[in-house]
């Protein structure tokens, strides 16, 4: 129930400017707040209407219009019904992404079973990189991130699938600070990314273009130390799935095997901790990722038929060996993360944006 709340608190912003609408809506009177469900029933599905329209006609027509004073009363009735006409389809916006925090769920979840055959979508920038889609849909369900290379400052923005395979980019942010590795997740309103050469995760708001805040997740934490076994400077790496947001990385006191902290989204503090949760080294791991509260080790980032060769549940504490089949078609695969709404793992081999279908356990 608290990830429901926390992924609606993190919507609310953004599916409505409360300031803005609580000006206007504040001057309603009681004629005003009467018609408010009368008027939801003539909103179309479109979550437009006509009524907005048919008033500033009606109102021209009627005597007096070309008056200052009935000008200034037609204006706040067109204000106030944009304002309800807003609210209503905020309101569909919120209770289609409860639909889908309920259908993510992790009482819903289970283990994998199978990785797929590699789907790829697009052959673009270079070999290493990561790209992206929220799993909450907040900013548009479609929308594609993009992030050349395992160092830079720019972010690249496509509306949909089609326009990521036509290179038509919709927006490009700058980023305050510069990225390090592959390891940037999308997650509702926000960008998080590990900052270069440091052990800060920067919380990025796409709405605004702003840097709102950065954290240390564990002081232990060294840049450029630890990473996956292609040097990626993936210090820390961050994942998404059913349960929220985490980090990956490793220090020297578990010999350089795999860490998991779970953070909160919002305040970006930590709420649990994993420690000593691999078979083997960061360094010589090839990628990792979260699912279902799950933390999977893939053994190579370059055999063409590699495995996801050690599974720790953090709901459990128990660990196992899946021998899951896993390819790396084009032999270098820098970016490998899932996307709890799609149920399938987004990965950047060798030049090639793919994805992963997976079969998880009945």
């Amino acid at each position: 129930m608290y990830f429901k709340i926390l992924v609606l608190v993190l919507a609310l912003p953004f599916l409505l400017k409360a300031n803005d609408a609580m000006k206007i809506a504040n001057t309603f009177d009681e004629q005003d707040l009467a018609e408010i469900p009368k008027f939801a029933l003539e909103v179309e599905d479109d979550g437009k209407s006509n009524k907005v329209a048919e008033e500033y006609k009606r109102t021209l027509e009627s005597d007096g219009a070309n008056s200052k004073q009935s000008f200034a009363k037609l204006s706040l009735k067109l204000a106030k019904m944009h304002v309800l006409e807003e609210i209503l389809r905020k309101k569909k916006a919120i209770s289609s992404l409860s639909d889908t925090v309920n259908g993510n769920s992790k009482d819903k979840c289970s283990k994998i079973v199978k990785v797929g055959e590699p789907i790829v979508h697009h052959h673009s920038g270079s070999t290493y990189g990561s790209w992206m889609r929220d799993p909450l849909g907040l900013l548009g369900p479609g929308k594609i991130w993009y992030m050349n290379s395992y160092y830079g400052n720019k972010v690249l923005e496509f509306e949909s699938m089609d326009h990521f395979k036509a290179g038509e980019i919709s927006k490009t942010y700058i980023l305050p600070y510069y990225f390090d590795g592959t390891g940037a997740v999308v997650y509702g309103r926000y960008l998080y990314y590990n900052r270069a050469n440091s052990y800060y995760i920067v919380q990025y708001d796409l709405t605004t273009q702003k840097l709102t805040r950065q954290v240390r997740p564990h002081s232990s934490i060294k840049p450029r130390t630890y990473y996956y076994q292609w040097s990626s400077r993936n210090t820390m790496d961050l994942s998404v799935d059913e349960s929220g947001l985490w980090v990956l990385y490793s220090y020297s006191s578990y010999s350089g095997k795999l860490c998991a902290s779970q953070l909160d989204p919002l305040t970006m503090s930590t709420l649990r901790t994993y420690c000593g949760i691999s078979s083997e080294s960061m360094k010589t791991m090839g990628n990792a990722f979260v699912a279902c509260g799950v933390v999977y080790s893939i053994d190579s980032y370059s055999s063409t038929t590699t495995t996801i060769n050690y599974a720790y549940d953090t709901a459990r504490g128990s660990k196992i060996n899946p021998k899951i089949k896993f390819i790396n078609r084009f032999g270098y695969n820098s970016m490998v993360t899932y996307n709890p709404r799609e149920k399938v793992l987004y990965a950047w081999d060798k030049n090639r944006q793919i994805t992963y279908p997976l079969e998880f356990e009945d």
